[in-house]
């Protein structure tokens, strides 16, 4: 069963999907400025395990989000603070990076990290990960997210840019030691097939970072393998946070 709570934080008022799961909760964060509907049949499957909560922060709901990536991170804490203050957090490219910014357990799903290149390297890369989709090669599910999130980030950058450029301009151009990893314990779930960003790019982040707290797992896919492949979202995340699966869990994924 799926519920919706508003949750109104520094002018903002962000609904909140809660799947009824288990008594164990988790916050699962979007990437950016993604509708939570794209993760919706990931999320589903996670509530085998938890009782997820998942905001929205998207363009599509908002005409104002926040400018920095500082106060998304305020409003990850407000909203664990309120629904699940000992959580662990996971999420996707943007809502990796927050989960592996806070405090609790972190397992990021091909999260957006800061990288040295600049805006034209990042638009050029956008382009040719749409492209792949586009051309079917994340399969089915990646033909129409391309198609939808391509028009919500144009919109976006045509008519509200204050809503898309500071906070990625932040993560540009430089590896600030802010952007580091905070949680006691991340496990970060990479693509062998990403095309925004390179594997070098990954592994200068981590060097920067303390090894002994951070665990890295690949998968065969591109970069927005949690929205095309929601079987791949429970796998991995069960599998990093060391819940056993429950039997109904895995006979469902025996094909009929």
């Amino acid at each position: 069963m799926v519920t919706v709570e508003q949750l109104s934080f520094d002018g903002i008022r962000a609904p909140v999907e809660i799947f009824a799961g288990p008594d164990r909760p988790l916050l699962f964060l979007p990437g950016f400025g993604v509708h939570p509907l794209n993760y919706r049949e990931g999320v589903e499957r996670l509530s085998r395990h938890f009782t997820v909560f998942m905001p929205d922060l998207s363009f599509r709901t908002h005409r104002e989000l926040p400018l920095q990536v500082s106060q998304y991170l305020a409003f990850v804490e407000f909203l664990s603070e309120r629904y699940a203050p000992e959580a662990p957090r996971t999420g996707h490219s943007f809502g990796g990076l927050l989960a592996l910014l806070g405090p609790r357990q972190a397992v990021a799903l091909a999260p957006m990290v800061p990288i040295e290149a600049g805006w034209p390297t990042k638009i050029g890369r956008a382009i040719l990960l749409q492209l792949r989709e586009y051309a079917g090669l994340d399969g089915r599910r990646g033909v129409s997210w391309a198609f939808h999130i391509f028009g919500e980030y144009v919109r976006t950058a045509a008519f509200r840019p204050r809503c898309l450029f500071p906070s990625v301009s932040e993560l540009l151009g430089e590896i600030r030691a802010d952007f580091l990893p905070t949680a006691p314990h991340s496990t970060l779930v990479l693509a062998r097939r990403d095309r925004l960003y390179l594997q070098s790019e990954y592994a200068t982040y981590l060097s920067l970072s303390d090894a002994n707290r951070i665990e890295t797992r690949y998968v065969s896919q591109g970069h927005d393998w949690p929205v095309t492949h929601p079987e791949l979202v429970e796998r991995e995340v069960v599998k990093a946070l060391g819940v056993e699966r429950s039997a109904d869990a895995a006979r469902s994924d025996i094909p009929a």
